[in-house]
């Protein structure tokens, strides 16, 4: 099985969860590569932001930029993170998302497994809001949904994980949303091939 890990990130908790993500994807023995989306608004942001700080900054800087979903044709199942803004996914992710409509036309998606991840500000943020966005384009592309079942623990919707990391976006992701990322990637274990 190879997965294609996918994320937006300003403040830094985006990134923390696709990391999880990739690294809980390798302990089970699973081919696993990172992208982020294009993210020039980023570069002119105050330094305030904690990803701009020197916590994370190389390495994220290292990961490479995904331009197309065309570059998405070879992997069996792709995860995609967001950051909530207003409701929504953010703008970037959107872009990426509409950047689809050359790869909707044939289907060549359809049957791979879909699941994401969101971070909000807080529990009423529209973090359901932007899982569900992301879910409902992975429908149009005809993706197989990999819902979040009620056992993975931290108490997370069945849309996907979604870490609440606080107004100023300092709350990092707790052992229990690690937990609930390790407990919802177990469930790939009966597509594994």
């Amino acid at each position: 099985m190879k997965v294609a890990v996918i994320f937006h990130s300003v403040c830094g908790s985006t990134y923390l969860l696709a990391r999880e993500y990739k690294k809980v994807l390798e302990e089970m023995n699973i081919e696993v590569d990172i992208f982020k989306v294009s993210d020039e608004v980023a570069k002119t942001l105050p330094q305030y932001y904690l990803i701009n700080s020197k916590e994370h900054k190389d390495e994220f800087e290292s990961i490479n930029v995904i331009k197309s979903g065309k570059e998405l044709l070879d992997y069996d199942a792709i995860f995609m993170g967001s950051p909530t803004y207003y409701g929504n996914v953010s703008g970037q992710m959107k872009m990426f998302m509409d950047s689809f409509s050359d790869v909707w036309v044939g289907a060549p998606l359809s049957g791979k497994i879909f699941g994401c991840f969101a971070t909000a500000g807080s529990q009423h943020g529209g973090g359901e809001l932007a899982l569900q966005s992301m879910n409902i384009f992975a429908q149009h592309m005809g993706m197989t949904l990999l819902s979040v079942p009620c056992t993975v623990r931290g108490g997370h919707p069945a849309y996907g994980i979604l870490h609440i990391a606080g107004d100023n976006s300092d709350i990092r992701p707790s052992d229990d949303v690690k937990f609930g990322i390790r407990d919802y990637l177990n469930s790939l274990s009966i597509y594994k091939k």
